[in-house]
């Protein structure tokens, strides 16, 4: 059977330093004037329009505005990022280029993202960490969707789409460093890796019940073991 594994970014694949919440300020101070309460507000797990209208809501802004005004602040982070993540010091989480080579090329796995960012920021932090992100061959982004949970459906369509095979829950993994992520898994009925290398400890993350709880994805042949069991029964 083949198998989806689809990964969060921030906090599971890499870490990023802050980066993309200095790309959004950017380009949210040029086209609104005002970041909001951007430097209180926790992003875990969100994806990147709900972040955006949160923080634009916060300073007055209505909903539709915001709407209307997501294209060109996509642009602007964009354009930033690229600019800027090279330097930002943005650094690959433990064992992650083994655990994606060890992936790499298998007939039995298709690998994608689920991930908050928006689709042209995405493969820019993968890069600045040093990650090759055409390993990836489709992604679910914060873009397509502000609902998080619609996400894992998204990607399955597409993996569907780009194979010719049927992929649901029961043969999709989401492997995430947030409670988000967990209950994201659950909307899709997929399976649930929760990996403690983000900013949620073992501890937090357990109490969300995932089907697998790992502290990092240093240890590449027992995640592969997780990654590749027959799933859901």
């Amino acid at each position: 059977m083949t198998r989806l594994i689809l990964f969060d970014i921030d906090g599971t694949l890499i870490r990023s330093n802050s980066a993309g919440r200095a790309a959004m300020a950017f380009a949210l101070t040029k086209v609104c004037g005002t970041a909001g309460p951007l430097e209180t507000y926790h992003m875990g797990g969100k994806t990147d329009p709900r972040i955006i209208t949160d923080l634009l809501m916060a300073a007055g802004c209505n909903p539709e505005e915001i709407q209307s005004k997501l294209p060109v602040i996509y642009d602007l982070m964009t354009a930033h990022a690229f600019e800027t993540f090279p330097s930002k010091g943005i650094q690959v989480c433990l064992g992650v280029p083994e655990l994606l080579a060890a992936l790499d090329g298998r007939e039995d796995v298709v690998l994608g993202l689920l991930t908050g960012n928006i689709v042209s920021t995405a493969p820019l932090k993968l890069t600045a960490a040093g990650l090759d992100a055409g390993l990836f061959r489709l992604g679910a982004y914060g873009s397509d969707h502000m609902d998080r949970n619609q996400l894992p459906f998204i990607a399955m369509q597409r993996a569907s789409e780009l194979t010719g095979q049927p992929f649901d829950g029961t043969n999709t993994v989401i492997v995430g460093d947030t409670p988000a992520d967990i209950l994201c898994a659950r909307a899709g009925r997929a399976t649930a890796v929760a990996v403690a290398s983000g900013w949620h400890a073992a501890d937090t993350l357990a109490k969300y019940k995932p089907d697998h709880l790992l502290e990092n994805l240093g240890d590449t042949d027992k995640v592969l073991a997780i990654l590749l069991a027959r799933q859901n029964g």
